[in-house]
C-alpha cells in the first residue's frame, strides 16, 4: 500500500480532535463559568449544540475505527474512501462546509490546533 496507513492517519486525526475539543472546552467554560471533567466533556461533545460542528470529525474517527477491523473483501476500497474523506473534510476553508470554516478559524487562532493540523497534513502527504 502506498501512502499513509489508516492507523497512522487515525492517530493524527484523533490528536487533532483532542486539540479541537480542548480548545472548545476552554471557550465553553469561559462562557459558562465552570470547569468540566472528561465525562461531562464527553456528554457535552455528544449532546451540546456548542460542540455540534465537531460531529463530522467524530463520525470520521468512528468510521476509521470500524474500517480498522474490517476484514471483508471490500475493506481496501472502504479504507481508500475514508482516507479521501479525511483529506477532504480536514481541509480548512473559510468558504467551505460549516466544519471546514470553523476548522479554518481554529487553525488560525489556536496554536495547538495549528500544530496538530500540520502533523496531520504531513501524515496525509506521506
Amino acid at each position: 500500500m502506498t501512502g499513509p496507513t489508516l492507523l497512522v492517519v487515525r492517530d493524527a486525526v484523533l490528536s487533532l480532535h483532542r486539540e479541537l475539543l480542548e480548545t472548545e472546552r476552554l471557550a465553553w467554560e469561559r462562557l459558562n463559568g465552570r470547569t468540566v471533567g472528561n465525562v461531562e466533556l464527553l456528554h457535552l461533545a455528544i449532546e451540546d449544540p456548542w460542540f455540534s460542528w465537531l460531529r463530522p470529525l467524530t463520525a470520521l474517527i468512528a468510521a476509521m475505527d470500524e474500517a480498522l477491523v474490517d476484514d471483508t473483501p471490500d475493506a481496501a476500497a472502504r479504507t481508500a474512501a475514508i482516507l479521501g474523506e479525511a483529506s477532504s473534510l480536514l481541509h480548512p476553508d473559510e468558504n467551505g462546509s460549516d466544519f471546514q470554516q470553523r476548522y479554518h478559524e481554529f487553525v488560525q487562532r489556536a496554536p495547538d490546533v495549528a500544530v496538530a493540523h500540520g502533523r496531520l497534513t504531513r501524515t496525509l502527504a506521506a
